[in-house]
């Protein structure tokens, strides 16, 4: 089975494998139906915070022996073909179970008491692991077909480094980059706006998520202590109890909405927003529960946007979103200017002799050119986790490799003005015959749209030999990044020029399965960053963080995520 679907270095065991019998949804969904919902989800939560599965380093030791103690009578026929590497419990089989105890449990009880038989509960796992990857694709299938395949669960697979550089952009979205705007048309306060939104600060609402992530962070929790958040742990000096309490209506749940919002979702079996939206689950006056903490983290992140974003009207969250977009392209400019320490020429927004914009972004090395699209397009619920190679191959084509109504994007938009300056149209910057070598570049603020597959397919769309002419110039593939990876590599253009780094991603990767192609660049193993932005505005909040928490001890080691 391809790893996208599984941890690192991990093999899932299944239903079939283990009973040698077919699984169904039917039985998975009979088995819960006799637990209510607090039951099930207090009980997986406490698995996940265990095996901490929302990061990509499985912990096969404690998930072996969760095994003997969760799955006994299935132990004999699992210990037959278990090595090292074979788990049960995954961040993805563990949503899974979740989302479907929200459709076929039992309303609520008053008390929080766990069943003495929990097998039944947690067999689900293994007829989720099976349930997840049945619609694996086949040899026969097109690029399209695996990309739509394999994008539902790609999107799960745990990107924990990611988590810091989501936080500190949006900060500096926030502080830095939306200021600079004060003066342009359609300017939006956005400190201002979130707090009229949600009832609290950004900084003040990043701290609260981190601080009810923090015992998910330790390698061990406290005597005594379990994975049960009561309504007073968030309380802080330096935060207006009303600003907890805004924090918490915008973050959690109770069982009942999460039931009524799954039911509604109910034929998208993969999307599990309804978990992104709301990490944290109240299943009782008093106490709070989080399914995944990689969720929870995510509200410091990436959902943090999206916060805002779903406490406006209806009428008026395309103009945020449509704004939000020019900031992303305003944050690349900002974060060139203010980490590429390489010998190029940096060109923001090169344009042609009439006015058009040519690219975001060019950097200009020697006789190397880089010309770099930004695009903060997000793929809908539907083209994600719909498994469908019609709907997110229209979606891909309108956002990111055709475009609509006559207008470019993204592939098209590059290749097109790549032909303009080739064949003759002159970028102010740019001597074109000096220009030997072209490095086309998408880059994204989703990273499903950098999902396996997706770079082969933006190829089959980018034609190169149709750009080379005469003189003849390389053209090499065109890269599909996204911003966090852009974010990860300018430091290091104190040492290495951006065209080295490429070279170094692309050879890394091209004998590599587009299941396993990831942003890594060899030339920079052991290597030490330059100046960083997103790394300094990071470690201020971290500092912050420690400072006002300084009684508990414990926090300060949690606080290494930030400095990874």
């Amino acid at each position: 089975m391809p790893k996208v679907f599984v941890p690192k270095e991990s093999i899932l065991i299944t239903w079939s494998i283990t009973t040698r019998t077919e699984p169904s949804l039917t039985v998975l969904r009979e088995r819960l139906s006799r637990y209510t919902v607090s039951q099930v989800l207090v009980a997986l939560s406490q698995v996940a915070g265990l095996l901490k599965t929302w990061r990509n380093d499985p912990d096969h030791k404690i998930d072996h022996r969760l095994q003997e103690a969760l799955l006994p009578s299935y132990m004999p026929a699992i210990r037959r073909f278990r090595t090292d590497k074979h788990i049960v419990f995954s961040r993805i089989s563990l949503l899974y179970v979740a989302k479907q105890a929200c459709i076929a449990c039992l309303p609520d009880a008053e008390n929080l008491e766990q069943p003495e038989d929990m097998e039944s509960m947690f067999s689900c796992c293994l007829i989720a692991n099976d349930l997840v990857a049945e619609r694996f694709p086949t040899e026969r299938d097109s690029t399209m077909e695996w990309a739509a395949s394999l994008l539902p669960l790609a999107s799960y697979i745990p990107h924990e480094t990611t988590y810091p550089r989501d936080l500190a952009r949006n900060l500096l979205i926030f502080e830095e980059i939306a200021p600079q705007l004060r003066d342009v048309h359609g300017y939006r306060d956005l400190i201002a706006a979130f707090f009229k939104a949600t009832g609290v600060l950004p900084e003040e609402f990043c701290e609260l998520a981190f601080t009810a992530s923090v015992r998910y962070l330790l390698k061990e929790l406290p005597a005594g202590e379990s994975f049960v958040l009561g309504k007073d742990y968030l309380q802080r000096e330096n935060v207006p109890p009303d600003h907890i309490d805004a924090f918490f209506n915008k973050s959690s749940a109770t069982t009942r909405d999460l039931q009524t919002f799954a039911r509604h979702q109910e034929s998208l079996d993969t999307d599990f927003l309804v978990f992104q939206r709301y990490p944290l689950v109240q299943v009782n006056a008093a106490n709070y529960i989080c399914l995944d903490p990689g969720f929870l983290l995510d509200k410091c992140g990436k959902s943090l946007y999206w916060t805002l974003h779903d406490a406006q009207q209806p009428d008026q969250r395309h103009q945020l979103l449509t704004y939000w977009c020019a900031l992303i392209e305003r944050y690349v400019h900002w974060l060139f200017a203010q980490t590429y320490q390489g010998r190029g020429t940096t060109i923001p927004s090169p344009q042609f002799a009439n006015g058009d914009e040519a690219f975001d972004f060019a950097v200009l090395e020697g006789s190397r050119l880089v010309v770099i699209e930004v695009k903060a397009s997000i793929l809908t619920v539907q083209a994600k986790y719909g498994f469908s190679a019609d709907l997110l191959g229209k979606e891909l084509h309108r956002k990111a490799i055709t475009g609509e109504d006559g207008e470019r994007k993204g592939v098209a938009q590059l290749h097109q003005n790549l032909r303009r300056f080739l064949g003759g149209d002159d970028l102010s910057g740019i001597n074109r015959g000096s220009v030997k070598m072209i490095y086309p570049v998408l880059v994204f603020l989703d990273r499903s749209f950098t999902s396996p597959y997706l770079h082969e397919l933006y190829n089959e769309h980018f034609d190169r030999s149709a750009l080379r002419g005469s003189p003849n110039r390389v053209i090499t593939p065109l890269s599909a990044l996204t911003l966090d990876d852009l974010e990860n590599c300018l430091p290091y253009t104190n040492e290495h020029s951006m065209t080295e780094i490429l070279d170094s991603y692309w050879l890394r990767n091209r004998n590599v399965s587009p299941e396993q192609r990831q942003f890594r660049v060899p030339i920079l193993d052991d290597k030490k960053p330059g100046k960083d932005v997103a790394r300094a505005r990071l470690n201020r909040f971290s500092d912050d963080f420690q400072r006002a928490k300084a009684s508990e001890p414990s926090v300060t080691s949690a606080t290494g995520v930030c400095q990874e």
